[in-house]
């Protein structure tokens, strides 16, 4: 009976390697999910906001006012009173926000995520 002695499994340095992926990915994840969750909550606000009745009847300040106090209720700090404009389209007004956030990585690496969203205004 002649047996030949096999390894199995991974060395140190795949292991190494695939621990490394492992953080580099869980730091992108960490740093841009405070992002979306943002996100998240400017799309939810500026769909209230447009879905009100009588929003297309408002000026931009009195929009901006309603967006601006839901947004210091929730905490939003990326948007500012620039970053919303109304657009208007074929006859139809839409509340329109476009803004970037600029958020560090690992070092001197920065993530820049743009955001961009219409939203009709009802009658």
């Amino acid at each position: 009976m002649n047996r030949i002695n096999r390894q199995s499994g991974i060395g140190l340095i795949g292991f190494l390697i695939i621990v490394g992926l492992l953080v580099v990915i869980g730091t992108v994840g960490l740093r841009l999910f405070p992002v979306y969750t943002q996100y998240m909550t400017v799309i939810s606000v500026m769909k209230d906001v447009s879905a009100e009745s009588g929003a297309a009847g408002k000026n931009v300040r009195q929009l901006w006012g309603e967006v601006d106090r839901r947004f210091q209720i929730n905490g939003v700090t990326h948007v500012t009173r620039d970053d919303v404009t109304i657009v208007e389209q074929g006859g139809a007004r839409s509340l329109r926000v476009s803004y970037e956030v600029r958020t560090p990585m690992i070092a001197n690496v920065d993530a820049v995520v743009s955001f961009d969203r219409s939203f009709t205004l009802s009658e």
